[in-house]
């Protein structure tokens, strides 16, 4: 019989709904049970995804006790996404948990230790890079000489707020009791968005075996707060001569690409961030080509899919694994941290 992972899940927001949605399209995962402190979101997704009643919880530590449970999906607060991490470990659960982990270095450093030492995975919620687009990017990235790269620039940001403007101004006032913007609960444009463009710049780094720890300079970063919450940030990095430009943001539509500027060529990577059927990769200067991203399933298809091959094949840190390490993940939090501290 073939081996179904089993799933379970701890806060049912929107980026749990994208990811229960799929489900029913695969064959190797099953999402088996859920919880959350609200009783309208435990009955939407009882009715929704037909889940039995004794696999539906008001509290999350139920979850982690459940013997049939193979791996959880922490999809809560940044504030705690590092304490049910810990608690995984307690109870010796696989974790997808969202970005970020944490923002706190050597509390990752811990997890990273004990998680290897008790072979689980612990994977990080940037469902871009489980796409075939995502490798395809990376592959026609590695066949660019590292040594002609000048200028990396990205932004990914998006409007949260909404309401309408008036001659560029906007009257609606920011909620600091939703997530994003509290600061209680680590909201902010830079852990929302930051890691976005931070993942693909240090799976870059590791395409061409560069050490990104303690070779960098942030020169610049400039912030955008309210009540204490950064808003829209920028920030400007320096790595082996290259510059390294990186805008988010809360209140404003951005490009959401990422580009590459050698010595004789710009190369663009559109809607890269959240992978969907606009998505491409642009080489202009010496020569134009475009290359479109052709699968019609989306980021969260696959995302399911491969962690859970993943777990299927017991494959958990092996040298072989394609998924980010935990190396790669600390060289993020490291670069996350700082901008946000900064």
């Amino acid at each position: 019989m073939k081996k179904i992972i089993n799933w379970g899940f701890i806060g049912l927001g929107n980026a749990s709904l994208n990811l229960a949605k799929e489900f029913e399209n695969l064959d190797n995962s099953n999402l088996l049970a859920v919880a959350s402190h609200q009783e309208k979101k435990r009955i939407l997704y009882k009715e929704k995804f037909k889940l039995n009643n004794k696999n539906i919880f008001s509290d999350y530590e139920s979850i982690f006790k459940h013997p049939e449970v193979d791996i959880i999906y922490i999809s809560l607060p940044n504030s705690l996404h590092e304490k049910y991490c810990f608690m995984a470990l307690e109870y010796n659960k696989n974790i997808l948990v969202e970005k970020p982990i944490t923002k706190n270095l050597i509390n990752f450093k811990r997890l990273k230790k004990s998680f290897i030492e008790k072979k689980l995975l612990l994977e990080e919620g940037t469902a871009n890079k489980f796409h075939p687009f995502y490798q395809q990017v990376l592959n026609e990235i590695h066949n660019i000489d590292y040594t002609s790269i000048l200028k990396i620039r990205s932004s990914f940001g998006n409007d949260a707020l909404g309401g309408k403007k008036f001659f560029g101004l906007r009257f609606k006032k920011i909620n600091h009791k939703k997530a994003l913007f509290n600061k209680k609960l680590d909201g902010g444009a830079i852990l929302d968005g930051g890691m976005y463009p931070i993942s693909l710049l240090i799976d870059i780094l590791y395409l061409y075996k560069k050490n990104f720890t303690n070779n960098y300079i942030i020169q610049n970063c400039k912030k955008k707060k309210s009540n204490g919450v950064d808003i829209a940030s920028s920030i400007n990095i320096s790595f082996n001569q290259i510059e390294i430009e990186f805008q988010t943001s809360l209140i404003d539509n951005l490009k959401n690409n990422f580009e590459i500027h050698t010595n004789n060529e710009i190369i663009i990577f559109k809607d890269i961030f959240t992978i969907n059927e606009n998505s491409s990769i642009t080489f202009k200067k010496n020569h134009h080509k475009n290359i479109y991203n052709k699968n019609k399933k989306n980021i969260y298809f696959y995302e399911i899919k491969e962690i859970s091959n993943f777990l299927i094949n017991k494959k958990i840190y092996q040298n072989d694994q394609s998924f980010n390490s935990l190396n790669k993940l600390e060289d993020k939090i490291e670069l996350l941290s700082s901008w946000f501290i900064y």
